[in-house]
């Protein structure tokens, strides 16, 4: 039986406006969620994540969103415990042969929400973190060499 979702909103560091804007770039182990810059700091959360979803809802739909009945407000950065998203994920994954539950263990769900868009993250590691734009062009550098043939 599932338990009941759990959703609290997680203090930061420094208070954002969760309004208009932000901007994700994702590599396939790392998720960046900028939110403010200051001169040529970028302030950011990064997720070690395993999934994403980026996008529907927002602010206007997001009632309809499943865990809005559980607590999921309209702007700011939500963490939440029984989730069933992972669970969804969990039960998805038991095909593999060497399945193991426990492998969900370490992970979180959090959820953005914004004005226009709503950004959700399973991940095992969540870090608010100061880059320099020096530092951000070469994580894309470093992921666009990955492309190259």
């Amino acid at each position: 039986m599932a338990l009941t979702p759990v959703i609290k909103e997680v203090a930061l560091k420094k208070q954002y406006p969760f309004i208009y804007e932000n901007f994700v770039l994702a590599t396939q182990s790392d998720l960046y969620l900028f939110l403010e810059k200051n001169g040529p700091t970028v302030e950011a959360i990064r997720f070690g994540f395993a999934v994403v979803k980026y996008g529907h809802p927002n602010d206007e739909v997001r009632g309809g969103h499943p865990l809005f009945k559980h607590g999921l407000g309209f702007y700011g950065l939500y963490e939440v415990t029984n989730s069933p998203w992972i669970d969804e994920v969990k039960i998805s994954n038991r095909v593999h042969p060497q399945h193991s539950d426990s492998l969900f263990d370490r992970d979180r769900h959090f959820i953005a929400c914004f004005k226009d868009v709503t950004l959700e993250v399973i991940c095992t590691e969540m870090e608010e973190v100061q880059l320099a734009e020096t530092e951000i062009l070469a994580i894309v550098t470093k992921e666009l060499q990955y492309l190259e043939t």
